[in-house]
């Protein structure tokens, strides 16, 4: 699959009705040191251990600061018990890892959350309303 084309992250995931949902995906604007995500539904920890993990750490061993963008998109409803666990160790594993972070699209609970993260980050971190996609990129980008 060509970089500018979509690629998903996760496998399909089937809930107890047998909808299917896609979790995330990776941002076809994502090049070079720039991984951008969008997370829709409910993360659950298969989006972080065997997914999103393996290629945040592919690109932590290409580039020396990435810069990363998670947007929330109008369907997305947070993390199950164990990805939130797996998040919170993700940013505390990687706090000085990134250059910048910006999260669009984050619900008023989610933007309290990024907040308290940033203390553990040692790079910048800006949150983004979701109508201000176009600008996280930007801001990412300078």
């Amino acid at each position: 699959m060509k970089r500018s084309e979509t690629q998903n992250l996760t496998p399909l995931l089937t809930d107890t009705k047998t909808r299917v949902f896609e979790m995330t995906e990776v941002m076809h604007e994502s090049e070079g040191n720039i991984l951008g995500v969008r997370a829709s539904g409910k993360l659950v920890d298969d989006d972080y251990s065997k997914v999103f993990v393996p290629k945040l750490e592919s690109l932590l061993e290409q580039f020396e600061k990435p810069r990363g963008l998670f947007y929330m998109n109008d369907t997305f409803c947070g993390w199950d018990l164990k990805s939130a666990w797996d998040n919170t160790m993700l940013d505390v594993r990687h706090r000085g890892d990134f250059e910048k972070v910006a999260m669009a699209g984050a619900p008023v609970w989610e933007d309290w959350c990024v907040k308290l993260a940033g203390l553990l980050v040692h790079g910048k971190m800006r949150t983004f309303p979701s109508d201000q996609l176009a600008q996280a990129w930007d801001w990412l980008r300078a």
